[in-house]
C-alpha cells in the first residue's frame, strides 16, 4: 500500500498544493504552523472519512471557501473526498461511492502523534471511537453490525423517552439488537487478542526493558449472556429512559507488569506504551489484510531521545511507507535515503 501523491485544494491552509512521495520514506519539515500535520491529516481523512482533529467537518475547508478537496493517488486507485459547507462526498477513481462501508479502510494509515497520551485520560467514549475506526477500516462485518446497532440504539432511546413505549417495538429492537451485539464483541475481542499478543515485545524493542503490557477489554457481557442482559436491564432503560446495556458502554485499560498504566506509569512509560499499542496496530492490520498500512509520524520523533529514536526507526516494518514531520532535519536521525518536503507559510497561498 503506497501514496503516490496527495493533492489539496481549499483544504485548511492550503489554497492549491501539491504532493508526491517517495514509496519509502518521506521527511516534511517546516516551522510550526506551516501545515505539516495537515498533509497527514488529509491522509487520515481519506483513509477513516474523517478528521481525528475536529468532529466538524466545515473546519477542514480552508477560511471563505465553499469546499474543500483531497486527491489521493496511491498504487490501488485514485481517492478523493469533497467537503462543502452541506456535506461530504467520496470517490474512487473518479466514482461516486455512496456507502462509507465502501470506502472506510482502502487507503489505510496508521498515525503517531503527541496528543496519543490523551488515551489515558479520554473519556470512554473517546476511547471507543479509536477502537471503531481501527477495527472498521479492516472488518466489513464489524462496520456493517456497528453501523446497524447505533442505528437501532438511536430508535430504542428515542422510544424510551415516550410517556408510554411502544413495547411490541422495544422487544423487537432488543432481538434485532442480539446478533449485532454479538458481532461487535467478537471483533473486539479479536482485535484485542491480536494487541496484546504484540504489544509487550513490541514495548521491549522500544524501551529495551523486559514489560509485559497488556489490554483489558471491559465488555458489556460475555456473548452468551446478551438476550439475558438485554431482558434484565428492561427496568433500568426505563428508569433511565436510555439503553444502560450494550457495546455502546464497553470500556479498554491499559495494565503493565499487572498493574494499572495509569497508576504507576511514568510520562516516557506511557508514551512507549503508546508507541508500542500503534505497532501492535499494525501487525493486526497486516494480519487481516494481509498489507502493510502507510506510518505517519507526526512530530513524534523530537520527543523522544537518541537511543528511543533509532529503536522506534528500527521496528518501522522495511516494507512500510513512511511519512515523518518535523521542525528541523538536523535533530531526525535518519540513516537511510529519503524524499525531503520543505515547506515555507508564503507557498501555502
Amino acid at each position: 500500500m503506497l501514496i503516490r501523491s496527495v493533492a489539496l485544494n481549499d483544504y485548511r491552509n492550503y489554497s492549491r498544493r501539491y504532493f508526491e512521495f517517495d514509496p519509502h520514506l518521506n521527511i516534511i519539515i517546516g516551522k510550526n504552523g506551516v501545515g505539516k500535520t495537515n498533509i497527514l491529516e488529509s491522509i487520515l481523512v481519506v483513509s477513516n472519512t474523517k478528521s481525528y482533529r475536529t468532529s466538524d467537518d466545515q473546519n477542514l475547508i480552508r477560511k471563505d471557501c465553499d469546499f474543500a478537496r483531497i486527491n489521493l493517488v496511491s498504487d490501488e486507485g485514485t481517492f478523493k473526498v469533497v467537503i462543502n459547507k452541506k456535506n461530504k462526498s467520496l470517490y474512487i477513481n473518479n466514482e461516486l461511492i455512496k456507502k462509507t462501508s465502501e470506502f472506510i479502510g482502502r487507503i489505510n494509515a496508521v498515525l503517531f502523534k503527541p496528543s496519543d497520551l490523551e488515551l489515558f485520560t479520554q473519556s470512554p467514549g473517546e476511547r471507543r471511537k479509536l477502537l471503531d475506526i481501527e477495527i472498521s477500516k479492516v472488518s466489513k462485518r464489524y462496520i456493517q453490525a456497528l453501523l446497524k446497532y447505533n442505528y437501532l440504539l438511536k430508535d430504542k432511546n428515542k422510544l424510551l423517552k415516550e410517556l408510554e413505549p411502544d413495547r411490541i417495538l422495544l422487544n423487537v429492537i432488543n432481538e434485532s439488537m442480539e446478533p449485532l451485539i454479538a458481532a461487535i464483541i467478537e471483533e473486539r475481542e479479536k482485535f484485542f487478542q491480536t494487541i496484546n499478543k504484540y504489544i509487550s515485545e513490541k514495548y521491549s524493542q522500544i524501551s529495551g526493558k523486559n514489560t509485559e503490557i497488556r489490554i483489558i477489554y471491559e465488555k458489556c457481557c460475555e456473548i452468551e449472556e446478551i438476550k439475558n442482559e438485554l431482558e434484565r436491564t428492561k427496568e433500568k432503560d426505563d428508569y433511565y429512559h436510555y439503553a444502560v446495556f450494550g457495546p455502546h458502554h464497553d470500556d479498554y485499560r491499559f495494565l503493565m507488569d499487572g498493574y494499572d498504566l495509569n497508576s504507576i506509569a511514568s510520562q516516557g512509560q506511557k508514551r512507549m506504551t503508546l508507541i508500542a499499542f500503534k505497532f501492535a496496530l499494525i501487525r493486526y492490520i497486516e494480519e487481516n489484510i494481509n498489507k502493510t498500512p502507510i506510518v505517519l509520524l507526526d512530530d513524534i520523533l523530537s520527543e523522544l531521545d537518541k537511543e528511543n529514536q533509532e529503536r522506534l526507526l528500527r521496528i518501522i516494518p522495511e516494507n512500510a511507507q513512511v511519512i515523518i514531520t518535523n521542525t528541523d532535519i538536523h535533530n531526525l536521525l535518519i540513516d537511510k535515503e529519503y524524499r525531503l518536503i520543505e515547506l515555507k507559510e508564503e507557498e501555502n497561498v
